[in-house]
């Protein structure tokens, strides 16, 4: 294939593409190079495994990392599933239903994963743990009530289940030093086991309703 040809082909229509997914991923590489800079921190912080950089075995945070998987997988295709309903279907209820998922997904990963209510909050902006699972309350009831016609209609055991995997999570870490009083080993697998659990009953009960509506909308329209 000539240079021209693949000028034409391939670079010139990507260009825009290229320039979305690169110029911010460059620019966000500059801003850690320059946080490093300032605040003495050495630039591998921000950009290696927390497991390489500390020494610790390659298992620590297994379930955790697992979790923040199954975060990723639900968010990716609530947010696909939205796109193909907004511009292939036209059904905007679901469109709606998939992109509020998709979004209060990606608020629950990023919580998870920058541990925002065990550390970003309480630690260095000295807010209360509880005051950030007390937003959650509105916004899932919110959710819940806004898309129940919907919900009702689908596979809702999941996700009552994955409600109430979380509630109980959240049940121990508020009260986490009373219980770590009297058992902490069963403490700590109550609490992060049933928040994974929870994890996989989300993203189970996502991904079915998402492929369901998918095939009956698309694939066999």
């Amino acid at each position: 294939m000539h240079v021209k040809s693949l000028w034409h082909c391939q670079v010139k229509p990507l260009n825009p593409l290229l320039a979305y997914i690169y110029i911010p991923a460059i620019v966000a590489l500059l801003a850690l190079t320059l946080a490093s800079q300032l605040a003495g921190i050495p630039i591998s912080y921000f950009t290696r495994d927390p497991s390489a950089i500390m020494g610790v075995p390659f298992y620590i945070g297994l379930l955790s990392n697992l979790g923040i998987l199954l975060w990723c997988s639900s968010a990716a295709i609530c947010l696909f599933s939205f796109i193909v309903f907004r511009g292939v279907v036209k059904n905007t209820k679901f469109a709606s239903f998939f992109l509020f998922s998709g979004v209060l997904t990606i608020i629950l990963l990023f919580d998870d994963f920058f541990l925002i209510h065990e550390s970003v909050f309480p630690d260095y902006l000295n807010i209360s743990e509880k005051l950030f699972y007390a937003g959650y309350v509105p916004t899932l009831l919110t959710y819940l009530v806004t898309f129940r016609k919907i919900i009702l209609k689908t596979e809702f055991l999941l996700l009552l289940l994955a409600l109430s995997f979380f509630g109980l999570s959240i049940f121990i870490d508020l009260f986490q030093q009373a219980f770590h009083l009297l058992k902490p080993n069963l403490a700590d697998l109550i609490e992060d086991g049933s928040k994974l659990l929870g994890i996989i009953s989300w993203c189970t009960y996502l991904v079915r309703v998402c492929i369901k509506q998918v095939k009956s909308k698309v694939l066999f329209q």
